[in-house]
């Protein structure tokens, strides 16, 4: 308790154009449960949270603080700090991530992950190096990933490149992921290939998720269709479109690649007192039809008040 009393009495200091937002779930027969805060500021953010025995306990604490800035080096320090179900302290883990842009136009980033054992002593465990050089309107990003193997050293496990194009209404990036196989050859494992547009106050985007099958070649596994307007009065409404090889609880039809798993709906619309407010809700496959969706349920709302993104 003496953890909650602290997060939530962090001094106003401390959180300099701070956000403070509230979210409340809905329970199966509509009746609205508190379940968690969130207070932001600073480079400081607390979560707490209602577990399962209607406690407020912490969920997370993060510190983000900017160590060096200068000579076109930047190095950011992220400490996380997560707790348990019972409010009881998790191993930390810390990021620390340096930037630079080299003469060349060449942007670098590396990243170190320190996790943290029980008795709270850091140890790298992850180190991420990815470049980014650009050509006109495209950027290609290409990324090694090394972690820690048994023996203490470091190990490459993973390779991205990424490609990306945009221009004023429109941008595309498909991104690429290897992995090591048996034989310590580097194998494709995932695609992701995102589409954005904007067009006549729409922005629509579209996410295709690709994964390694039994045959070697990469299929299409996950697929999402995004659509986001804004009206006269200022309210933001977000429609994402979720599809998988088959709706939950049916079989796969024969020459139907995706279908519609779920329709989720954000909300978000600015208070007379100036807080945000928003609210999710989904819509899912009808028991009674293939073709249609079910009635929208509500899920979730949140209030954020302060400085909202």
């Amino acid at each position: 308790m003496r953890t909650i009393a602290f997060l939530l009495a962090l001094p106003a200091a401390l959180f300099a154009q701070q956000s403070q937002s509230s979210t409340t779930v809905y329970d199966i027969n509509g009746h609205r449960v508190d379940w968690s805060q969130s207070q932001t500021g600073d480079g400081r953010t607390a979560q707490t949270q209602r577990n399962l025995n209607g406690r407020t306990v912490p969920m997370e604490k993060v510190e983000e603080k900017v160590v060096k800035n200068e000579g076109g080096v930047r190095v950011v320090e992220r400490t996380v700090r997560r707790y348990d179900n019972s409010g009881n302290p998790l191993p930390p883990e810390k990021v620390v991530t340096e930037t630079e842009t080299r003469a060349d136009g060449t942007a670098v980033e590396k990243s170190t992950v320190y996790r943290g054992d029980f008795n709270g002593n850091l140890q790298p465990s992850e180190r991420t190096v990815s470049e980014t050089r650009k050509s006109g309107d495209t950027a290609v990003t290409e990324t090694q990933v090394e972690r820690n193997t048994l023996n203490g050293g470091f190990e490459r496990v993973e390779r991205r490149v990424a490609q990306e194009k945009s221009d004023k209404t429109s941008s595309e990036r498909d991104e690429t992921v290897y992995t090591k196989d048996t034989n310590g050859r580097f194998s494709e494992a995932g695609r992701k290939v995102v589409h954005s547009k904007a067009e006549n106050g729409v922005t629509q985007e579209q996410v295709d998720e690709y994964e390694s099958s039994t045959t070697g070649r990469l299929k299409l596994a996950r697929q999402s269709v995004t659509r986001v307007s804004k009206a006269a009065d200022g309210t933001e409404r977000r429609e994402v479109d979720v599809f998988g090889p088959a709706a939950p609880g049916r079989p796969i039809p024969d020459g139907e690649a995706m279908q519609l798993r779920e329709k989720q709906i954000f909300t978000s619309q600015q208070s007379g007192d100036g807080s945000v407010v928003q609210v999710f809700a989904v819509q899912r496959p009808s028991v009674n039809s293939t073709k249609e969706l079910g009635p929208v349920q509500k899920v979730s709302e949140t209030v954020c008040k302060g400085k909202c993104q």
